[in-house]
């Protein structure tokens, strides 16, 4: 058994791998040769203040590798307010030694076998699926000459974000704004190192949208982020939480995209009566009738070529990254694990640990 650190996984792969690594898988979804195993968050009770406990487990089975993957996350979740709008806050309580830590966990088995084939943590691989995701999503519905690209937030998933728009479409100009300024400017400075295009911190969102051809959120906001008035004609925008969008910004788009229209949104499993609770997936436009998400195809369904990409200059797009798969994590852990494989890369624990001489 094979494992994996966030720094292995990141010299393993790449934004354009994961999204190499992730078409195939989504054509064999529109072919119905895959499992979802739908996210479930348990939500109980926490001693911090203004927290709560959330255990969320999402998987997926791809026959075509062989592979059965399970995420795992062990949280403790706040919603503090930045800049007047609530967030979801996942706060590093696990003890370390250089101060504390998340809990999450990706394990890949064996369908042949059922043997634990590889353990590794989420965070690095989760943030570039993400990327990959919209990634695929801005190749087929942004226009070709796209040139500015807007940025909304500046934190651990806008980077893969930026990585990947930058993969798809040559961009000269990139302007980022997210309402702390210290943020903001840490993220260009370091992304500057990175990606050779003009990128800029700018002071407010309307300065940063203003004559963009792709508008982008990446941000952990519990309410819209992006304004109606923002969609002229040409423009994509893309987001990777539903609750970055509303029914008005959807209805103002030509075409609108999901990641994965097949999968529900997330459940909550909370107990009865768990203090600082603030449903995430609740309520909203994916479930109160004001949105009809059967007209709306999906990453599946385009690149299986059931439906279409932009197919105008003019058209306003949209591609929502409306939830998270434990198939991502298969079809990128398998191409990682063959990879880690043939460069023995990781730390090979024996296969007894993690096996047992007795029926279960």
């Amino acid at each position: 058994m094979l494992v994996l650190s966030n720094e292995e996984i990141a010299r393993l792969l790449t934004i354009e791998e994961c999204m190499t690594a992730l078409e195939p898988m989504y054509r064999d979804v529109a072919e119905e040769r895959v499992l979802f195993s739908p996210r479930v968050d348990n939500i109980a009770p926490n001693p911090h203040p203004e927290a709560y406990y959330a255990f969320k487990h999402m998987g997926g089975t791809w026959p075509a590798q062989g592979v059965q993957a399970l995420r795992i996350n062990s949280d403790v979740v706040t919603h503090p307010l930045v800049a007047g709008k609530p967030r979801r806050v996942k706060q590093p309580l696990a003890p370390g030694s250089k101060g504390g830590r998340w809990v999450g966990l990706v394990l890949l088995f064996s369908t042949e076998t059922g043997a634990l084939l590889a353990m590794f943590p989420d965070g690095v691989m989760q943030r570039l699926r993400v990327g990959a995701t919209s990634g695929l999503g801005l190749k087929h519905l942004a226009r070709e000459d796209a040139q500015r690209l807007a940025l909304i937030g500046s934190g651990w998933q806008a980077g893969t974000q930026l990585a990947a728009a930058l993969t798809v479409r040559r961009f000269r100009e990139v302007r980022v704004y997210s309402p702390r300024r210290e943020t903001r400017e840490a993220f260009v400075a370091e992304s500057k190192k990175i990606h050779r295009v003009d990128i800029v911190a700018v002071d407010s969102a309307e300065a940063c949208v203003d004559g963009a051809d792709v508008i982008a959120a990446a941000t952990s906001s519990m309410v819209r982020v992006i304004e109606p008035r923002w969609l002229k004609p040409g423009v994509h925008v893309s987001c990777i939480k539903t609750q970055e969008v509303d029914a008005e910004v959807l209805g103002r788009c030509d075409r609108v995209l999901f990641s994965n229209r097949r999968q529900t949104k997330h459940l909550d499993n909370a107990m009865k009566d768990t203090p600082n609770l603030k449903a995430e997936s609740g309520r909203g436009w994916w479930n109160d009738g004001t949105v009809r998400l059967d007209r709306f195809p999906d990453l599946a369904d385009l690149l299986s070529g059931r439906a279409q990409g932009r197919q105008s200059a003019q058209e306003i797009t949209c591609f929502m990254n409306n939830v998270g798969t434990g198939l991502q994590f298969a079809a990128a852990g398998a191409y990682v694990l063959k990879k880690a494989r043939a460069q023995r890369v990781g730390t090979e624990l024996p296969d007894d640990w993690f096996s047992e001489d007795v029926h279960p």
